[in-house]
């Protein structure tokens, strides 16, 4: 994922200078076959700050306590683990936290892109910070950061400036509300087959592996459970949800406050997703091997299917086939309960138009009136049998002969 032509800008964030010089000259010398690593050193972490909100990193090698005494506001033995956060709503980059008390951050860590390494093995910082490098992460979010300030830069041109005069006797936020509305538009529709072309075969097609991912929000983009949600328990079940997403829809950060939105159902619907080899239409098909139960296996991928529909793996979401017919009715306290405690997991939401489609499916299939077929034969007879109005007698047809007309012997 990177060439020997790669610049790579790294911070180095720690109070001790000549330890962060001393690392700095061995990430140069033994990362040099990635290509060019520019290394900053910041002893205050304030200063730290100011710079990852103006500035592009590609990583951030991150002391936690600070000791200079220089650095405002939290307690110094916490500072780092205040900066990764602050980092992290800024402008995240991946963080090889190089700490003397490795305990307080060790519960963030997520290789590669959040690692700790012990001040007292240096060597481990290099390699950490060549996994962090190497990941994809930094060069993806150049790229996309790039596509994104692009496409509103256009936008500001194009769009913004020819008609600012009408625009400007406008709310402003309705004009921050188009904005985001294409921005997001164009990302969707357009930003993969960019980001595709630039990519190249460097790290892989894009498009090439984009179906699934397209069909998934994940994780949740929500704080809250809503509609399409795809649900996993403890005990290896998989939910999706069918409860509309303005029955679900609260403002869980001001619970309790005036005016505050709330859920506006006690119960959710819930419909089983099964692994593709425990649906009964896999089961039925794999109990007898034979080419009508095959069929009937084969219907389920269809996208008009009343009863069935497929979720494809991505991730950690296996092949799922979504049983609309297969649905409980669980309290909204329950669920929350159970996510709170880690008993159950919002894995993802389905993405639109995969949600609205599902939605609609489930509807269509509990809302199904349901008449009797109608008796074709009878009525084949009665129209190839009976004369029309004003005109003679048909001959008979074949198959369809009268007994009084057959020859006698």
């Amino acid at each position: 994922m990177t060439t020997g032509e790669s610049v790579f800008r790294l911070l180095i964030v720690d109070d001790e200078h000549d330890l962060a010089v001393r690392l700095e000259k061995m990430l140069q010398r033994q990362l040099a076959d990635l290509g060019s690593i520019e290394c900053e050193i910041e002893e205050r972490f304030d200063d730290a700050e100011a710079r990852l909100a103006k500035e592009h990193f590609d990583l951030v090698v991150l002391d936690v306590r600070d000791s200079s005494g220089q650095s405002t506001g939290t307690d110094s033995a916490a500072r780092g683990r205040y900066l990764y956060d602050r980092v992290a709503g800024i402008r995240w980059v991946p963080v090889v936290f190089c700490t003397a008390v490795p305990g307080q951050v060790e519960d963030l860590a997520a290789p590669p892109l959040v690692q700790v390494v012990h001040k007292n093995r240096l060597a481990d910082v290099t390699q950490a910070v060549r996994d962090g490098l190497t990941c994809g992460v930094p060069a993806l979010s150049r790229l996309i950061s790039d596509l994104v300030n692009r496409q509103l830069s256009t936008f500001l041109r194009d769009v913004i400036a020819p008609n600012w005069e009408q625009m400007a006797t406008t709310d402003m936020s309705e004009t921050a509300l188009v904005l985001v509305h294409r921005l997001s538009a164009w990302l969707k529709d357009s930003a993969v087959q960019e980001l595709d072309s630039v990519i190249g075969s460097g790290v892989g097609s894009v498009v090439a592996h984009s179906s699934a991912a397209r069909v998934y929000l994940n994780p949740p983009v929500t704080s809250h459970l809503t509609a399409a949600d795809l649900v996993s328990t403890s005990e290896g079940q998989w939910w999706l949800v069918l409860t509309p997403a303005c029955d679900l829809y609260e403002d869980e950060a001001s619970a309790g406050e005036a005016g505050a939105r709330q859920a506006k159902v006690e119960f959710v619907r819930l419909a089983r997703a099964a692994e593709i080899r425990e649906s009964a239409p896999f089961r039925t098909w794999d109990a007898t091997r034979n080419g009508k139960n095959k069929q009937a296996l084969q219907r389920i991928f269809r996208t008009d299917h009343n009863r069935y529909r497929v979720l494809p793996k991505y991730l950690n979401i296996p092949d799922l086939v979504v049983d609309f017919e297969d649905v409980s009715s669980v309290p909204l306290a329950d669920i929350r309960r159970h996510l709170e405690s880690g008993e159950w997991k919002r894995v993802a939401t389905l993405d639109s138009p995969f949600a609205e489609a599902f939605l609609t499916a489930h509807s269509r299939t509990v809302g199904r009136i349901g008449t009797p077929d109608i008796d074709f034969t009878s009525l084949e007879i009665r129209l190839t049998s009976e004369p029309a109005p004003g005109t003679a007698t048909p001959r008979t047809q074949p198959g369809l002969t009268d007994p009084s007309s057959e020859p006698r012997s």
